[in-house]
């Protein structure tokens, strides 16, 4: 077994990051991936005029709170697996009126059928066991129209040298030098988003409703609910 797969498989074990890793978690990820999840915050408020937001594996809760930031007049709330990482973002959001967060599982999200707007999730589904589970909650508890944007980490955007200067000058040295190596184990390679990632969205209700497309550091996968 290629060792980027061996890391990737131990990683998916504990779906929740446990209690030390998360406070280490808020006090370094956090830090990389600030400006990339800021520019999502902003492409959201742009996006949802009104009404709720689900931030699926919120963790420390920057991308929450950034949010509701940059949204006064949508509900947030952000759900984890971590008790710690609800913890520590229900702290950061403390002054924030219109966020919220839950302990919860996403395979078993605590909303309504038709009650979310729009979802988004950043670097999550690499770690979950059963991501088709996942996608049939957001189907299940968007709104008709409702769209789920889902972030995962993608290191052939970090394969070129025009590449990595790219995101080097948009993000720092951090992202530009370490960003590939992070990707890879965070993250799927194409061959994965093209074959399993897109057969499961075939089984779920967003049949032949959904893109997949590099953005950022990241690869995109936009799904759509119809009706």
């Amino acid at each position: 077994m290629a060792p980027t797969r061996f890391i990737k498989d131990l990683l998916r074990k504990p779906e929740a990051i446990p209690a030390p890793g998360a406070i280490l978690y808020g006090a370094t990820v956090t830090r990389v991936l600030r400006k990339p999840e800021a520019k999502i915050a902003g492409d959201i408020a742009e996006k949802v005029k009104h009404g709720t937001i689900l931030d699926i594996g919120s963790g420390p809760g920057f991308l929450s709170t950034e949010i509701a930031r940059k949204s006064p007049g949508r509900r947030v709330c952000g759900i984890d697996l971590s008790r710690q990482m609800a913890v520590t973002a229900a702290r950061r959001a403390r002054s924030i009126r219109n966020a919220q967060f839950v302990f919860g599982n996403a395979a078993r999200l605590p909303f309504k059928d038709g009650s979310i707007d729009l979802a988004v999730s950043t670097g999550v589904f690499h770690h979950l066991k059963s991501p088709r589970l996942v996608f049939d909650e957001c189907y299940r508890v968007l709104k008709a129209g409702g769209e789920a944007w889902i972030y995962d980490g993608y290191p052939e955007v970090f394969r070129t040298p025009a590449g990595r200067k790219s995101l080097g000058d948009q993000y720092g040295f951090l992202v530009r030098h370490l960003g590939g190596m992070v990707s890879a184990i965070h993250g799927f390679t194409r061959t994965e988003y093209e074959t399993d990632i897109k057969a499961m969205l075939e089984q779920t209700g967003f049949k032949g409703s959904y893109d997949m497309a590099p953005t950022d550091i990241w690869m995109k996968i936009t799904l759509r609910k119809l009706r």
